[in-house]
């Protein structure tokens, strides 16, 4: 290992440690922003550095920094949480907890440097349940006509590559091209936790299924039907 990313990995992990202070309620509002902003300015020069290694093709290194961004991105995405409710916006909370998750798990499976990240996606998982409603979730099964691989953009398949894996600094996804949607189903446990409910009528009024505040009917209606393209679109990289 290069003393350059020698150097970077040990600021990296001082600058989680110190981040990590303020993924609290307690903690004010202002902290976690500025907590977010260096870490950003960390990930951008994450970016930078790794662009840096794959031009001498060291992937072990790449996929090593591949891993740190997605670490960052988990703890930016924490501290965006707590942000958010402050805010007094529970959905874009649950989107960025739902990111952290997602990035702390990509962490994980890209490198050794992230094997420790149990106890944290577990804390993750803890405060899904500790600071949200049960969710209503679906999932939608489609059959897949047409997909490309991310890394060399041939047909999924054809290819040596195998989605879920780093090639390089880059994690190979299944890029579906062309697809037919087949079914929605309600389900407890859903692949993609962005699908869920937003809103819900007992024939006399419509709430946020999140805040359970009264609103109107076709702003509910138009926010489903977005909801829904936007989590067929994410659905479209595996």
């Amino acid at each position: 290992m290069s003393k350059r990313l020698e150097d970077f990995k040990k600021e990296f992990q001082h600058s989680i440690a110190e981040s990590m202070k303020f993924c609290n309620a307690a903690r004010a509002r202002e902290f976690q922003v500025e907590a977010m902003q260096r870490l950003e300015e960390l990930k951008t020069r994450a970016s930078a550095l790794k662009a840096d290694i794959v031009a001498a093709k060291d992937e072990n290194s790449a996929n090593l920094l591949l891993s740190v961004e997605n670490m960052l991105r988990a703890v930016i995405s924490e501290l965006k949480m707590w942000v958010a409710f402050k805010d007094d916006d529970p959905s874009a909370a649950w989107t960025d907890l739902v990111g952290a998750q997602s990035a702390a798990s990509t962490a994980m499976q890209v490198h050794k440097i992230a094997a420790n990240l149990d106890a944290y996606i577990d804390r993750l998982h803890a405060l899904e349940h500790l600071l949200f409603p049960p969710q209503l979730f679906f999932s939608s099964a489609i059959i897949i006509k047409r997909s490309t691989c991310s890394i060399c953009g041939h047909e999924y398949g054809d290819c040596d590559h195998v989605k879920g894996k780093a090639y390089m600094g880059q994690m190979c996804k299944r890029i579906i091209n062309e697809s037919v949607l087949s079914e929605i189903s309600v389900v407890p446990n859903p692949a993609n936790k962005h699908c869920r409910t937003i809103s819900v009528n007992d024939g006399k009024v419509t709430r946020d299924f999140m805040t359970w505040r009264l609103i109107d009917e076709q702003v509910t209606k138009n926010s489903d039907v977005d909801n829904f393209k936007k989590v067929l679109i994410s659905n479209t990289n595996e």
